[in-house]
């Protein structure tokens, strides 16, 4: 059986050398920025430039033999066309910076064509930062391409091997993670998109605190997808490396609301397919907030990208049923759900290994785990999530709710 896994990370390649200009005034403001640019781009070529107008120049300039332009000039006019009139070859290039202390021209920079606007005294290293997630963003939207005029792309945050996601802010100063899926929407059957953009109909209506808000959902350069809420927080998993820091107490709060969220969903018709530590995000009032519905599986089954055979999922995770190529259910929802509470409580997953065939043959075949004696009043309600077999496990979330209910700290 092939398994493919949801959290397999994809390098970015750059090319070998890199060609850089500097636009700067006749009085240089930042004498250090070719210092910077070697440093971090040993390599790279570096010219500079000292004109007499941003307007004058931008209609005479070879733009496009650039690969990065940093504009670093005490003086921009407030006419911004000359930014539009850049010609940029297909991939992009130049991408363009500027520097100024004015914020609100920096906003309007970006959105007159420039990709990245900083204050002018910003450090080297914010610099080098932000060029690095400049130069992520550019190539993996060159490999997976977007058309989204009303987002501007900031960074990237994961690439696997079915989706790619970015950091993005509209004209409103809102943030929003946008997820493009890499599977071609062009083979996908019509009942099939029709089954996911009801499901993201749902999803878009609904507002719960415990659920990160889909914004919209859609089709671009033939790829689905999904426009999210962002959530600045920590997630569950970097909490529980600090688990001996946790009260129980606030646990078992945390474990709730999670239940109760993934009962919001099966409500609806829906199946997380995807539940663990790392889809849970922190909000700043400490809910923790559930991401990656997985409502998009059935568009990749359709499109091929996904087989019937293959398992979408996390094998630490991953119900027995699932690992024998049964359909994901809400037990097998639950099942998760079980995974995490032993790993909430305990402070580390119950089943590991070496490898993947390990960790799934351990979800397979080995007891169910044992809470330490302090905390063995769950055990019944762990043993039941845990259970083998789907049949043997909680009909539902408001199940696992009535009996933390019953059996209150």
């Amino acid at each position: 059986m092939d398994y493919q896994l949801s959290a397999e990370t994809e390098q970015i390649s750059f090319k070998p050398s890199l060609k850089f200009l500097l636009i700067e005034s006749k009085s240089p403001v930042r004498l250090d920025l070719e210092l910077t640019l070697r440093k971090r781009f040993p390599n790279a070529l570096i010219e500079r430039l000292f004109p007499e107008g941003l307007a004058a120049l931008a209609a005479t300039l070879n733009w496009q033999k650039y690969d990065l332009v940093i504009i670093a000039t005490e003086v921009i006019e407030p006419d911004l066309a000359w930014l539009q009139s850049i010609q940029r070859t297909r991939a992009g290039l130049p991408l363009v910076i500027v520097l100024t202390e004015d914020e609100s021209l920096g906003f309007e920079v970006v959105w007159a064509g420039a990709d990245l606007a900083l204050p002018l005294q910003a450090s080297p290293q914010q610099l080098a930062i932000c060029l690095d997630n400049l130069l992520e963003v550019s190539r993996a939207l060159k490999r997976y391409p977007l058309h989204l005029p009303q987002w501007h792309f900031q960074e990237l945050l994961h690439n696997s091997d079915n989706s790619i996601i970015f950091l993005a802010e509209n004209r409103h100063h809102q943030l929003a993670v946008i997820k493009r899926f890499k599977f071609d929407v062009s083979g996908v059957g019509n009942q099939a998109f029709a089954s996911f953009l009801q499901d993201a109909k749902l999803l878009t209506a609904l507002q719960h605190p415990g659920l990160v808000h889909l914004l919209d959902v859609g089709v671009s350069c033939n790829a689905v997808v999904i426009i999210m809420e962002y959530v600045q927080g920590q997630t569950l998993r970097a909490l529980l490396t600090q688990h001996s820091e946790l009260t129980l107490a606030t646990i078992l709060a945390w474990f709730k609301q999670i239940t109760e969220a993934l009962g919001v969903i099966h409500a609806l018709g829906l199946l997380h397919r995807d539940l663990k530590a790392s889809n849970i995000v922190m909000r700043a009032d400490t809910t923790p907030v559930l991401l990656d519905y997985g409502i998009e599986s059935s568009v990749m089954l359709s499109s091929g990208f996904l087989q019937e055979d293959q398992i979408y999922c996390t094998p630490f995770y991953v119900s027995p049923e699932r690992v024998i190529g049964e359909p994901a259910t809400i037990q097998s929802d639950l099942y998760a759900l079980g995974i995490l509470l032993y790993e909430m409580l305990v402070g580390e997953k119950p089943y590991t290994g070496s490898n993947l065939g390990e960790i799934l043959q351990k979800q397979l075949f080995d007891p169910l785990p044992q809470l330490p004696t302090a905390l063995a009043g769950y055990q019944p309600l762990l043993n039941t999530l845990l259970a083998k077999l789907p049949e043997q496990r909680p009909t539902s979330a408001e199940t696992v709710l009535a009996w933390l209910a019953e059996h209150p700290v």
